[in-house]
């Protein structure tokens, strides 16, 4: 679970959206989520997540850590639009996919190393392009 220390208290997206924003508990659920997985024998493991939505996981981009690492950090790939990541390869990936990933690699670095190449057909196409539920 990716999660950043303090980030509410330097958050800047205006009035109306910090009140919105700032009043969710994001603690209390991961511990929720930690409390809930413990009991069915999950590990849940807290990673602090920054860069991990501007680096591409597809081009292995190094993800630097907010104000320890990051004053020269660049990215290869870009948000293009709303949900939608377009790697450096020119190839199109969901953005919340894009960083969950990078979050896995942060957790885990070795994870990516050899690319995504190695998925099947079916599962390269479920990282690229997730399904989408809609409940009502």
């Amino acid at each position: 679970v990716g999660q950043n220390k303090n980030w509410k208290q330097e958050t800047d997206m205006g009035k109306k959206q910090n009140q919105t924003f700032c009043h969710i508990p994001h603690s209390v659920l991961i511990q929720m989520i930690t409390y809930k997985a413990k009991k069915v024998g999950i590990e849940v493991i807290v990673i602090e997540e920054s860069y991990t939505s501007k680096a591409s996981f597809l081009d292995l981009d190094f993800i630097p850590t907010y104000r320890t690492n990051d004053k020269h950090a660049t990215f290869s790939g870009k948000r293009i639009k709303r949900g939608m990541y377009r790697s450096a390869k020119g190839i199109f990936i969901n953005a919340d996919v894009n960083a969950a990933a990078n979050i896995l690699r942060k957790a885990f670095p070795n994870a990516w190393t050899n690319g995504i190449e190695g998925l099947g057909v079916k599962q390269l196409a479920s990282v690229l392009t997730p399904l989408t539920l809609i409940l009502r």
